[in-house]
């Protein structure tokens, strides 16, 4: 792991998306098979193939460990049939590394790229995906996820299909008091976001709409 990054002392215990979030602070995080943190974030981040026992009731209207379920899904079945579908196809044996994209090596290159964004920088990301593809109707998709899967598994589940889309994700109500209130995300392969920095210069970003937008948000 990196000299100097945050990252759970051991698994079991805490949510891995505000540690996530620290990144787009600046900040270097590392997860690896030992400092997973909760069960769902070591499913999610494919170091192991299953949450754990009874989650299909948890995410639905059971209780599990004591705790109430979730409400999330109207039957187990569902629940579970969802969870599988997600199911690592091969479990993670690497360190996962998320850091600013300016911290990057010239010989590294990013799975992924995580907006943490308010609605007013959302929309100008999605404005600059369409610039040069206004035709591409499913270039951003939503799905239901826990905020782990929507920033992390589902992209990457996209991207090994060889879609080239990014996904609008952390709606899971159970996570969003764990960030600002205003934050959510577009998690995308590294490709699109090259072919956003090589459009931005003749894009709406130097206009006086965007100029407004962006003065708003200092």
């Amino acid at each position: 792991m990196p000299d100097g990054s945050k990252k759970f002392k051991d698994k079991g215990k805490g949510c891995i998306v505000p540690l996530i979030f620290l990144s787009a602070k600046g900040q270097t995080v590392s997860v690896d098979k030992n400092s997973t943190g909760l069960p769902c974030s070591a499913f999610y981040l494919g170091y192991q193939n299953w949450i754990f026992p009874g989650i299909e009731n948890f995410l639905s209207d059971g209780t599990v460990f004591g705790r109430t379920g979730e409400r999330f899904f109207k039957t187990p079945e569902m629940a579970k049939t969802y969870v599988k579908s997600l199911v690592p196809a091969k479990i993670n044996d690497r360190v996962t590394i998320f850091k600013p994209l300016e911290k990057f090596e010239d010989s590294e290159k990013p799975e992924l790229v995580i907006f943490f964004a308010n609605a007013d920088e959302l929309s100008g990301v999605v404005y600059l995906l369409n610039y040069s593809t206004p035709t591409l109707d499913d270039m951003i998709v939503t799905k239901f996820g826990s905020g782990c899967a929507s920033i992390v598994t589902i992209p990457m589940k996209l991207k090994a299909e060889g879609k080239k889309q990014a996904v609008w994700g952390m709606h899971d109500i159970s996570v969003r008091t764990r960030l600002p209130k205003d934050i959510m995300t577009l998690s995308m392969p590294y490709s699109m976001v090259t072919d956003m920095i090589n459009d931005i210069d003749n894009s709406f970003v130097i206009t006086e709409a965007w100029e407004k937008i962006k003065n708003r948000n200092i």
